[in-house]
């Protein structure tokens, strides 16, 4: 039996306590580059949306490879979106949480029968993530509407700044711009993970090639 055929039937299992703390960890880091990098342009929405998100992308595109190279197995991207969606469903965004929670098993799906060691679907999955917490914010108001308007306008928020928000979500050239922002910078990101991978990662024995 090859080593290639026994690396594959090993990750068509399910995560065990190793991966399952490492799968967290690295779901948790990068929500928490996602928070870091979004503070340089909090002053702007537009600024957030393009900047911020890109910076995401790209700085946790290595962590991402990291995380699949150290935990290719049934279960993995599950996990990975399951984490970010409770914490949107403790702090009350159902919506969210549970659209994070389908795109978790969709890619899940891309991924089985080793597509973590496939670049074109491990990247496909990468950037579906990206895109997917990009876009966290228009959802409520896409699918929502004036309820999710005035509901934070109940809340506190100036009607002004409610009004430019949902002018901004709801513009389908931003959604597109933003969407393929993300994709392109998600390939960038996934990139970069791959080549630190063969040069620093790999070499430093962190993962195997």
């Amino acid at each position: 039996m090859s080593n290639s055929t026994s690396k594959s039937r090993k990750n068509r299992k399910g995560l065990g306590l190793k991966e399952i703390i490492l799968v967290t960890l690295f779901s948790a880091l990068t929500f928490i580059i996602s928070m870091v990098t979004a503070i340089p342009f909090s002053s702007s929405v537009m600024l957030q949306l393009y900047a911020g998100y890109a910076l995401m992308a790209i700085i946790s595109g290595p962590v991402y490879v990291l995380m699949i190279s150290k935990s290719s197995k049934i279960g993995t991207q599950i996990l990975f979106f399951g984490i970010k969606a409770l914490y949107f469903l403790i702090m009350g965004q159902v919506l969210t949480g549970v659209i994070f929670l389908v795109t978790g098993c969709i890619c899940e799906a891309i991924c089985l029968n080793d597509g973590y060691h496939k670049v074109l679907r491990a990247g496909a999955a990468y950037a579906l993530h990206t895109t997917v917490y990009g876009l966290g914010s228009f959802f409520p108001v896409i699918i929502l509407g004036d309820k999710y308007a005035q509901g934070l306008i109940d809340k506190g928020y100036a009607e002004e700044t409610v009004s430019t928000m949902v002018n901004t979500y709801r513009n389908p050239v931003i959604v597109i711009t933003v969407v393929l922002m993300l994709i392109a910078t998600s390939a960038i990101g996934m990139l970069i993970g791959y080549l630190l991978m063969k040069k620093q990662f790999a070499p430093a024995g962190i993962v195997e090639e």
